[in-house]
């Protein structure tokens, strides 16, 4: 299994952050989107995406900032993701602090 990072990926090296209040927006999006905005996606490439299969959404919607607050619940929260593949959550922890650390979340700054 292949993790695919989905949408512009000069996004993700160059983030934005939102410090607005979190909430999940995956009864708001579509398979499609949900798993565009989710740290995690372990759909097969090429079929259809079910929101089962994406974890960790970290924006409100595709193209918007990422939320601060997504990325402190998704750090409470990745070792609690069940049937995501081992490579997938290991590719998803290194993203999740590399944009920890690009918010300025961590141990002293938090």
């Amino acid at each position: 299994m292949k993790l695919v990072l989905v949408g512009d990926k000069e996004a993700y090296f160059k983030a934005s952050f939102s410090d607005a209040p979190w909430s999940s927006p995956e009864s708001s999006l579509s398979a499609e989107d949900f798993c565009k905005v989710a740290l995690m996606d372990w759909n097969p490439k090429g079929q259809e995406k079910i929101k089962q299969k994406c974890a960790l959404p970290i924006r409100s919607k595709p193209g918007a900032k990422v939320s601060k607050a997504a990325l402190r619940n998704a750090s409470a929260r990745i070792n609690q993701v069940k049937g995501a593949p081992s490579e997938v959550k290991s590719k998803a922890a290194a993203r999740l602090a590399s944009l920890k650390k690009q918010a300025g979340i961590g141990e002293d700054k938090d």
